[in-house]
């Protein structure tokens, strides 16, 4: 009985769930994180981290307004990067980023003050160069294709 041998083994698009149903409309989904948003997402975690570690703790003697101010930024960095790689919280990255490159630029001088003014500035750049990929809203979008001529 050779010719049985395969005999039910073949199946249909239909039989294995393959075919989609066409009345069910998907839900759009994000575009693809662009890989500056990523970069700069972890250059305000980890630049946040690190000064968290090694800054001016209020703990110290005569640290305790400028400690906590920077102790309070070090933490709203981390948050802030955090939300940018969730695509949340435009505004308050690029007001908080603004806040620390102008702090940074205060202490010039230093050379790690220079490397981190010009990773806060490369943050500041993304922040605007992706500002489209932030305001991404699956209500929005459908509404643009209605405008465009309705695709």
């Amino acid at each position: 009985m050779p010719g049985r041998r395969h005999e039910g083994a073949t199946t249909t698009p239909a039989d294995s769930g393959l075919v989609v149903d066409a009345s069910i409309i998907p839900a759009p989904e994000r575009p693809p994180r662009p890989a500056l948003v990523e970069l700069s997402a972890a250059i305000l975690i980890i630049g946040g981290a690190v000064d968290l570690a090694t800054g001016i703790s209020p703990f110290q003697a005569g640290g305790f307004p400028l400690g906590t101010l920077f102790l309070a930024l070090d933490v709203l960095t981390i948050v802030v990067g955090l939300l940018i790689r969730a695509g949340r919280g435009w505004i308050l990255a690029l007001n908080v980023t603004a806040i620390a490159l102008f702090l940074e630029l205060t202490a010039l001088p230093s050379p790690i003050a220079l490397l981190m003014a010009l990773l806060d500035a490369l943050v500041m750049f993304t922040l605007f160069r992706h500002r489209a990929w932030f305001e991404w809203r699956p209500a929005a979008d459908g509404e643009r294709r209605d405008r465009r001529g309705g695709r």
